[in-house]
């Protein structure tokens, strides 16, 4: 497990703090106010164990049952962050509050720098409440969405704000994607929840996050996906996002591929970021006529071109492109069995291309121009 160093810990905030430790790791808490009754001091016991089971790595009993049973991955935080939230951070809790039957849990993932500064991971949110006159932890995103409406449209539960009209004509077109799309990969369409809102700061909002490294900027559509729980969240794209729905539909049948077949034919299929994969083409080709020095034979290396387009998107969707004009589906479903690592993947480019890894830089900035006049 990767540890934060925390030699130098400092408490940045002038409230009262009250402290544990759970397996090295630091847990405070801001002003409480009623820290002596019984329903707070259980909470606040509920969640110092829940952390130390999690950085434990032990079985806990401190997460509701029906959650528990229905999810594979039942915290529904804990992989927002890479390689885990529970990756060694200092914990501090801001507030416990309780409106009715529920209690609120905010918390802040963060450490002090050297300098004295902070650096903040995460604030994000726990509910609590009992279950058989105990309490225990729920998803924020299971609670919050009760105040969301919800449309069901064949495979696809809906969820979207009050002030945001479904449009039916895309939830349908959607859901027919979603039937076509697993004919043709030779899979079972399965039910899943699809979130959707203006912008994904609200889908965020919604399971709990409140704030998280690298928030703020420009805010571009953006969809994610949780292949284990069926979950597919969508900030700015509507109901008729296919990147993402591709994922949830088809990944977990094709479990011996790469990173970038999957992509790349998510792309192809759906865009990616609200723009369809020729648009990622044309201003990827513009990027590397103006960087020539820029090496495709060693493609997978490559990260982001920008803050709107990445490599594995647009060139794993023209190898895709390729391959299936080359061969149709069935190639493609091969392809999709081809191999988890980097040298599977090249190798599966010179089996289905022709091309070999040396001959793969010229081979991808011709196809680049040519598709780019489209």
């Amino acid at each position: 497990m990767n540890q934060v160093n925390i030699k130098n810990f400092r408490t940045f905030v002038i409230f009262l703090f009250l402290s544990t430790s759970v397996l090295g790791q630091k847990v405070t808490y801001n002003h409480i106010v009623n820290p002596n009754d019984q329903d707070t001091t259980e909470v606040m016991t509920l969640f110092e164990n829940y952390l130390s089971s999690k950085y434990k790595k032990i079985e806990n009993s401190s997460w509701n049952l029906e959650e528990l049973e229905k999810y594979e991955n039942y915290d529904f935080l804990e992989n927002e962050f890479q390689p885990s939230l529970y990756m060694g951070f200092p914990v501090h809790v801001l507030s416990i509050k309780f409106n009715k039957n529920i209690c609120e849990i905010k918390a802040q993932f963060s450490y002090c720098k050297d300098d004295g500064s902070p650096y903040i991971l995460a604030i994000v949110n726990y509910y609590a409440k009992k279950q058989n006159g105990i309490y225990k932890l729920y998803n924020a995103l299971n609670i919050n969405k009760l105040d969301w409406n919800c449309t069901t449209v064949g495979l696809i539960d809906f969820y979207y704000p009050k002030y945001h009209k479904l449009n039916f004509e895309k939830a349908y077109k959607l859901n027919d994607f979603i039937i076509q799309t697993c004919e043709k990969f030779k899979v079972k369409p399965k039910t899943f929840d699809y979130y959707l809102a203006d912008s994904y700061d609200e889908i965020q909002k919604l399971k709990g996050i409140d704030y998280y490294i690298g928030m703020g900027g420009k805010l571009y559509p953006k969809g994610v996906t949780d292949t284990v729980n069926n979950n597919v969240y969508c900030g700015g794209l509507g109901e008729y996002y296919l990147h993402e729905v591709f994922h949830v539909q088809i990944d977990q049948h094709y479990p011996n591929k790469h990173l970038w077949v999957s992509e790349g034919l998510a792309t192809l299929l759906g865009g990616s970021r609200g723009e369809n994969l020729n648009w990622h083409i044309k201003r990827t080709n513009s990027y590397l006529q103006d960087h020539p020095e820029i090496n495709l034979n060693n493609m997978l290396a490559l990260k982001n071109l920008d803050d709107q387009t990445t490599y594995h998107y647009v060139l794993g969707g023209l190898i895709a492109k390729k391959i299936l004009e080359k061969g149709g589906w069935n190639l493609v479903i091969e392809f999709m069995s081809s191999g988890k690592t980097d040298d599977d993947y090249y190798n599966a480019i010179q089996k289905y291309l022709g091309i070999k890894r040396l001959d793969i830089n010229n081979y991808l900035r011709k196809q680049l121009l040519i598709e780019s006049k489209y």
